[in-house]
């Protein structure tokens, strides 16, 4: 939009030249970009470069919008100076671009390239699409307004577009830790930069007010404010100006749709299942719900078996990367791998029979569903693929569980931390775990390369930091104590189970299990957990039982399994 505004202008201004320049730094912004794309993946101070780039955006905007505000363009240029305007348009054009393109390239890379979701990747190109349409829409209409009706519509694109840049400057230099008081004044402007409730409002006026302003300069001169315009209009001049403004306002409201804030989770027809028999005997009794890890053509099938037998039972329709169960609801995380790989939740009832489905964002991490069955945790990586990876993002949703409606996220939710707010652009949260009533729950907060325990509260729409070095949360059916993993050394391998007593707020290690441990564990009962163990040099993994004090060794509970589900 800033270069098809610029364009439109020229192209009037009868500067072709310019206009020429514009062109040439679009062509060079495309290999621009993958270079870009490249640094800014790599480089450790991406809100460094964010705020130099928005910086250097706001003086070539302020020098653009002085420009058509006096006129200056209009001004014959000397001949001497003609080239070197135009390698400065080129620049500023290119600059301008990139800085835009390079993040949709990021974006783009990881939803096709890393993640391979077939949604995510769609997404991110009809939004470019859109964003294309939009800009050749306006050139071709900035060709039936008047000069002073685009004078008007470019010095109100200007002036909102500076006002965007200078939001984000000083959005990403708090980020950057370049102003005092960065941490406040980061979280003070977070709803207005460029993921915030009134930092998106302020994209979509950058296409409305230029419209808008064109228009009410015509609704001024019908009303007899301004001199009328003599000249008679053609019907089929109408006609054509009417068709034009009608495509444009269609990619504008494709724009909306794939970016406004449509349900994420929209419910699915219930998927075929047919229970066995036995399936439904298991149910009856205290039984296990897993995940099949062997080998064979039962890989991710959910398997069911009773408490007192856990070498027996049954397997489902279902095929799961995560499960849970809890108050005759469930969650199976499930990817249909391909050329391009999609994730969905699927919510299952007490026969394990699929009542409905909703997207999934990334690819399945951690999932739980309350003791009472009402609400649902998922957790999902949007980038790297595991809590080992240098850097990792996930999105933790808690969800209605008879409907499948999103609840909340909880990055939208106010932390505290020793009694003042705590915010920081690099919250995770994972590991959720419910209390016996549902609405207050335990997860892991990653921030900063530390882990914190934090409590939460649904209703209250609050998170409160605990306990540092606490990562991935159970907390026991008595709801007296949590086991959690903590990393003891700095190489693969060094988890280990510790539990945390409520009441004292003493940690102790769980002797009985030596093992690297990257699982959240499930509580057979208040002295026993379950967790799933990988074996050394293989993708199969089993589920292994230990005492939560020191009463006996650990073994192995379920060969060929893991993410296991108590169900009392």
């Amino acid at each position: 939009m800033p270069v098809a505004v610029f364009l439109a202008y020229v192209r009037r201004d009868g500067r072709t030249g310019l206009a020429a320049s514009a062109r040439w730094a679009m062509l060079l912004a495309v290999p621009l970009t993958f270079v870009a794309e490249s640094l800014f993946r790599a480089s450790a101070y991406q809100a460094r470069w964010e705020a130099l780039m928005a910086i250097a955006t706001v003086v070539i905007t302020c020098r653009l919008l002085a420009a058509v505000l006096r006129g200056a363009t209009r001004v014959p240029v000397d001949p001497s100076r003609h080239r070197a305007m135009r390698l400065a348009v080129v620049a500023a054009v290119a600059l301008i671009l990139v800085r835009q393109t390079m993040e949709i390239a990021v974006v783009f890379v990881v939803s096709a390239f890393e993640l391979r979701m077939l949604d995510a990747t769609l997404t991110v190109c009809g939004a470019a699409v859109c964003a294309a349409l939009i800009g050749f829409g306006w050139t071709r209409l900035a060709r039936w307004l008047s000069s002073e009706a685009l004078r008007a519509a470019t010095i109100t694109f200007g002036a909102v577009f500076l006002l965007q840049a200078l939001i984000y400057a000083f959005h990403e230099s708090a980020e950057a830790r370049a102003l005092p008081w960065s941490d406040v004044l980061h979280a003070a402007s977070e709803p207005y930069g460029p993921e915030g409730a009134y930092g998106r409002g302020l994209s979509y006026l950058l296409v409305l007010l230029p419209i808008a302003a064109p228009l009410a300069m015509a609704l001024r001169r019908r009303a007899g404010s301004l001199p009328r315009r003599t000249e008679p209009v053609k019907m089929s001049d109408w006609a054509t100006s009417r068709v034009r403004a009608a495509m444009f306002a269609l990619a504008f409201l494709g724009l909306m749709l794939v970016e406004g804030d449509a349900p994420r989770f929209a419910r699915e027809p219930a998927l075929p299942s047919s229970p066995a028999p036995d399936i439904a005997a298991i149910t009856a009794v205290p039984h296990v719900l897993f995940r099949h890890a062997g080998a064979d053509a039962n890989y991710n099938a959910m398997r069911i078996a009773p408490l007192d037998h856990p070498s027996t039972g049954a397997v489902g329709t279902l095929r799961c990367e995560r499960l849970s169960f809890a108050g005759a609801r469930g969650l199976c995380l499930q990817a249909d791998r391909g050329v391009f790989t999609t994730y969905k939740a699927v919510l299952f009832d007490r026969t394990l029979t699929a009542t409905g489905s909703m997207k999934l964002d990334g690819s399945p991490s951690r999932t739980k569903v309350s003791a009472d069955g009402r609400v649902g945790a998922i957790t999902v990586f949007l980038a790297g693929h595991g809590y080992t990876a240098i850097t990792f993002s996930t999105r933790t949703s808690l969800v209605d569980m008879a409907s499948g409606d999103e609840l909340a996220e909880l990055e939208q939710f106010a932390t505290w931390k020793d009694g003042v707010r705590f915010k920081a652009a690099d919250f995770n949260f994972w590991g959720v775990t419910f209390t016996r009533d549902g609405n207050a729950f335990y997860a892991s907060l990653g921030t900063g390369g530390k882990i914190y325990l934090v409590k939460g509260d649904l209703g209250l729409r609050k998170t409160t930091v605990l306990r540092e070095g606490i990562e991935c949360p159970s907390l026991s059916p008595d709801n007296r104590l949590i086991v959690f993993k903590r990393r003891i050394g700095s190489i693969a391998g060094s988890w280990r189970l510790y539990v945390l007593d409520l009441a004292t707020m003493i940690e102790r290690p769980v002797a009985a299990e030596t093992q690297y441990i990257d699982d959240q564990v499930e509580w057979l009962d208040n002295q026993h957990v379950l967790y799933g163990v990988q074996r050394k040099n293989s993708g199969v993994s089993d589920v292994w039982i230990s005492p939560v004090v020191d009463s006996g060794p650990s073994r192995i509970y379920l060969p060929e399994a893991s993410s296991p589900v108590v169900v009392r």
